[in-house]
């Protein structure tokens, strides 16, 4: 998503709720609301003019890239979202913005230790000094708000409103630490994501090895049938050649025979024609 609108602000610090509201589309700029109430964005990088970050949406994790140039509010995101001029991640971001922005105007802390001095006024001893027992007491109230809030998992309420000394300092320190505490969510949520795609990646993998494994041992028991079946070709082969040589061996032996038949045979036809000489003979001697 892209989107481009006219903006005569010139910090971003001063695009209140209401004005965003005005300028988006209701339903994005509802859920956008969701988002930062819920805790679902995180700031990666920010300055009055331009500002980075990433929005846990329902559908995954998006990034956002907020500035404000020559008079134009430019807004991109990840997202495919056709919401414009700025989808509900952009909304989100720029609201997270200004809870973000609001403790920045706090004067730096000073490193001064907590004490109590008393004074004399006209109704007695009343506290003063560096802490003083009212702001002591808004900081209590305010702190059992605080308490209340993480523990439902809600944003942390707005600090009471006091001058700058210690109490507004452990204010500024505590919503820090909130928004430590909810970029580590983000974090968290982040990983916690990246950690079940790759379990449903190992599982698929897993998935597919077993498969391989079953292939693997079907193509060895095929691999032992074959080898069976060429060792019995072999065997075949083999014994095949044995009949063939005593085949051969036989087959000159008939010949021996038949040449040793084919001699006598010259030798009974001869033994025959001296035979027939003998009686013819014998006949002409018998007519004398």
């Amino acid at each position: 998503m892209k989107g481009r609108i006219a903006c005569s602000a010139d910090r971003l610090s001063l695009l209140e709720p209401a004005m965003i509201s005005s300028v988006v589309e209701p339903n994005a700029f509802q859920l956008g609301k969701q988002y930062q109430a819920e805790r679902r964005v995180q700031m990666v990088d920010a300055s009055d003019t331009e500002l980075t970050s990433s929005v846990m949406g329902n559908s995954g994790l998006y990034e956002q890239a907020i500035r404000l140039t020559q008079g134009y509010l430019e807004a991109k995101c990840s997202c495919t979202l056709s919401e414009q001029p700025i989808c509900r991640h952009g909304v989100a971001a720029l609201l997270e913005y200004q809870r973000w922005s609001k403790p920045r105007i706090v004067p730096k802390p000073r490193a001064v230790t907590p004490r109590f001095e008393e004074e004399k006024t006209g109704a007695g001893l009343a506290p003063s000094g560096d802490v003083k027992l009212s702001e002591l007491t808004q900081f209590t109230a305010w702190m059992q708000q605080v308490v209340h809030a993480i523990q439902t998992d809600q944003p942390v309420p707005d600090q009471p409103t006091m001058g700058a000394g210690v109490v507004s300092t452990w204010t500024q320190i505590i919503r820090q630490l909130d928004e430590r505490r909810r970029a580590g969510e983000v974090v968290q949520a982040r990983l916690d994501l990246d950690v079940r795609d790759r379990d449903a990646m190992v599982a698929r993998l897993t998935q597919d090895l077993d498969s391989s494994v079953k292939e693997s041992k079907s193509l060895q028991l095929i691999c032992k049938d074959l080898q069976r079946e060429v060792e019995q070709q072999k065997s075949a082969v083999n014994k095949t050649s044995d009949l063939s040589r005593q085949i051969e061996q036989f087959d000159v032996e008939v010949k021996a025979i038949a040449s040793l038949l084919t001699d006598k045979s010259r030798r009974l036809e001869n033994l025959a024609d001296t035979c027939r000489d003998v009686a013819t003979m014998l006949k002409s001697l018998n007519n004398r």
